[in-house]
């Protein structure tokens, strides 16, 4: 009886072998190139930290690397005179846009915590663009 027993359960098991590249027959589709490295920010030694649209920030860690971060709501009024932190998952290495939540509060209100919508690396060049004041209308 053990001997049956143990020959259909390796009839079993040879059947879902056999049969599984037939499953798995569909490609995978990958949303970042294989051989694009993945840039990490450090934000513990965070040098600028620049609010350039009411939902957008502009940090450029120690080691010169520029991200631009879009935050999701609450946090679509941002302002350059609003507090604001950062609360981590784990290091404070931001290396995706999951790895770190923004905390934005007025005067003396309760943080709100934000998630990042999206998180483009910028080179010194393309962050220059932000950081030049506007021309105000007259």
């Amino acid at each position: 009886m053990i001997k049956i027993a143990s020959k259909m359960a390796l009839l079993a098991v040879a059947g879902g072998i056999l049969s599984a590249p037939a499953f798995a027959a569909a490609p995978v589709v990958q949303s970042v190139k294989p051989d694009a490295p993945r840039q990490c920010f450090d934000l513990n030694n965070m040098r600028t930290r620049m609010v350039i649209e009411p939902d957008s920030l502009l940090i450029e860690d120690g080691f010169g690397k520029y991200v631009l971060l879009k935050l999701t709501a609450p946090c679509r009024n941002i302002d350059e005179l609003d507090r604001i932190g950062f609360e981590f998952n784990g290091s404070t290495q931001v290396c995706s846009r999951t790895d770190v939540k923004i905390l934005h509060s007025r005067n003396t209100e309760a943080p709100l915590r934000c998630l990042i919508d999206t998180m483009t690396p910028l080179t010194k060049d393309e962050a220059k663009v932000y950081m030049t004041p506007k021309p105000k209308a007259q």
